[in-house]
């Protein structure tokens, strides 16, 4: 047995029994969605699941900043979901953190660290979250939370009285008011439930939904709102005409998918957002090697009940080059979920997995040239024999199959960055979204290329583009970092702020968003809040040097100079190291 100081976090469901003696489908279905959508949390503030306990779960972080941050975020985020369900149809978590001695068994802890954890838990208010005196100290001055000290508490099988403060219940955050309607059809593509008798089977029905909405959005005729907006709604029973006017299109389209064995059935049923009205259902079968033709045959006949002059050609145009090797398609669906729960490395393996199973498949390698990229804006600069695999993936993907859409986004925002070849990436960028104007990722990739250039504008015109296709992004961070980029540039330091505030709030490890704070904090005469940055940055990359940054401004990105000027007189005047 190994021993480790670690933070843990003590996540539970209340009332959930109630819940479940009323409709034990919908209250299963409501917890696996809950916390599938706290798992991305977790990832982006370094920790991990370790176990699930019943109706429940412990997670494991290296930094008790990043373990109070990550509760209080999802506690944010509940209260976000729960906003959409009925009173009966809602689910309350109450969360306890501390940080202590863990006993390492296998994928296993034990020890006081995480009974104490666990007794926390059960203090805490419903949607809030309970903290020991030790977290509370060691997060004082680096988060913007305010405690509430319940006084000394016995808890059940802890030697020692233990001293509780309490963050009250998350509230829900003001509904966004409703976007407007596009000037051409629009649909949303909910996550289809999977009806398989393996729970495992969950990234196989997430895949089938980003393929329909793939191929949706490939129609120009067509405005489709984004796979991780969609998302935010998976496992809840939600009213669709809230979610039409939440999301701002006129249809939504829902199913569920069932595996057995070598046998697939999908179903899908397509609903008018406006009146409830059902306008189109049908029901798929056939063996799962006929999985690319199911979800063609869906998204062409949605089409085709949209908008009537829409022709199977318009689909059949936009459809991507398949593996015919479908072991390597499901390793891209599994790294695709891997990805969507911010597990990075795990993504990476399994892409290479999928190329190693189909040496051709342009688009796992085009994603995985991308995942390249992330190092500088996730936290440390990739290191220069990553940048090399990138430029080399990205390369060959284009070579292969340059005409996919998804391809020539991936790779080209990966030479864009990797090599500086700003007008080859700028000009694949806009034929995607020329060809694709339902891509959201392709428009914010193109709104950071467009800021590496120098055209704020443009970039603030495209990432704006990117949210309006994706209005309930849980990961939009990516938006705002691009947003912050374009206003630095424009010395709009209120807007910078703001849109580092946004972004923080989703990925609080984002050194990068971190430096933009900073920079605004210090225009702005905020000098608290600039060096809680500071301190925070210094934290999550204590390795980090100007003149590592300077390298990627100046030599990789070769970006607008007043971007990275404005950034370097910051981080000097906050004592940061040459």
């Amino acid at each position: 047995m190994k021993r480790r100081l670690a933070a843990i976090l003590a996540a539970d469901a209340v009332s959930f029994s109630a819940f479940a003696g009323r409709d034990e489908e919908a209250a299963i279905r409501a917890l696996k969605g809950h916390i599938g959508a706290m798992e991305p949390v977790i990832g982006l503030h370094s920790g991990r699941i370790v176990k699930g306990t019943g109706d429940g779960f412990l997670a494991e972080f290296g930094s008790v900043v990043d373990a109070v941050s990550c509760a209080d975020t999802a506690q944010k985020l509940m209260a976000e979901r729960n906003a959409a369900q009925g009173e009966e149809s809602r689910l309350l978590f109450r969360i306890g953190v501390h940080a202590g001695d863990i006993v390492i068994a296998g994928d296993d802890v034990l020890g006081d660290g995480v009974n104490i954890a666990a007794r926390l838990e059960a203090l805490a208010p419903p949607g809030g979250v309970a903290v020991s005196a030790r977290v509370r100290e060691d997060v004082e001055g680096k988060l913007d939370l305010a405690f509430t000290d319940t006084g000394l508490r016995e808890l059940k099988n802890i030697a020692r009285p233990v001293r509780v403060f309490t963050l009250g219940a998350a509230a829900a955050l003001a509904p966004a008011p409703a976007p407007a309607l596009p000037d051409k059809p629009s649909v949303a593509v909910l996550p289809f439930a999977n009806m398989s008798a393996a729970a495992e089977d969950d990234y196989f029905a997430d895949g089938v939904t980003e393929e329909i909405t793939s191929a949706l959005a490939h129609v120009p005729s067509l405005f489709v709102i984004a796979r991780n907006s969609s998302f935010t709604y998976k496992g809840l029973n939600v009213d669709v005409r809230e979610v039409g006017r939440a999301l701002g299109v006129r249809y939504v389209l829902e199913g569920s998918v069932r595996r057995g064995g070598a046998r697939l059935r999908v179903t899908g049923q397509l609903v008018d957002a406006e009146t409830g009205k059902h306008i189109w259902a049908e029901r798929f079968d056939g063996g799962v090697e006929d999985i690319f033709d199911l979800q063609d045959r869906i998204a062409g006949e949605v089409a085709a009940a949209i908008a009537p002059e829409i022709r199977s050609a318009e689909i059949a145009r936009g459809l991507r080059k398949r593996p015919e090797n479908l072991d390597a398609y499901d390793l891209y669906l599994r790294a695709q979920d891997a990805l969507n729960r911010s597990r990075i490395e795990e993504a990476w393996e399994l892409l290479a997995k999928a190329e190693e199973a189909a040496p051709g498949y342009a688009k796992a390698m085009a994603l995985r040239a991308w995942l390249t990229t992330i190092g500088h804006m996730f936290g440390e600069l990739t290191a220069e024999e990553t940048h090399e695999t990138g430029r080399r993936l990205a390369r060959r993907a284009l070579d292969l199959d340059g005409s996919d859409p998804e391809v020539a986004a991936y790779a080209g925002y990966a030479i864009g960055f990797l090599e500086a070849a700003h007008d080859q990436a700028l000009r694949l960028l806009e034929e995607t979204t020329a060809r694709c104007p339902s891509f959201a990722w392709a428009w914010i990739s193109s709104s950071f290329l467009s800021v590496y250039v120098g055209d704020a504008e443009a970039a603030i015109r495209k990432a704006e583009t990117g949210l309006r296709l994706s209005p309930r992004d849980p990961l939009a961070f990516r938006a705002y970092i691009a947003l912050c980029l374009a206003h630095v540039i424009l010395a709009d330091y209120g807007k910078v702020l703001d849109y580092s505030s946004r972004g923080l709030s989703m990925n609080p490890r984002a050194s990068l968003m971190l430096r933009y704070r900073l920079l605004a904090c210090q225009k702005l005469g905020m000098r608290e809040e600039a060096e809680m940055a500071r301190q925070r940055h210094e934290e999550i990359y204590p390795e980090f040097r100007i003149s590592e940054y300077l390298t990627i401004a100046r030599d990789n990105l070769k970006s607008d100079p007043r971007l990275w000027s404005a950034v370097v007189s910051a981080l000097r005047e906050a004592g940061f190291p040459e």
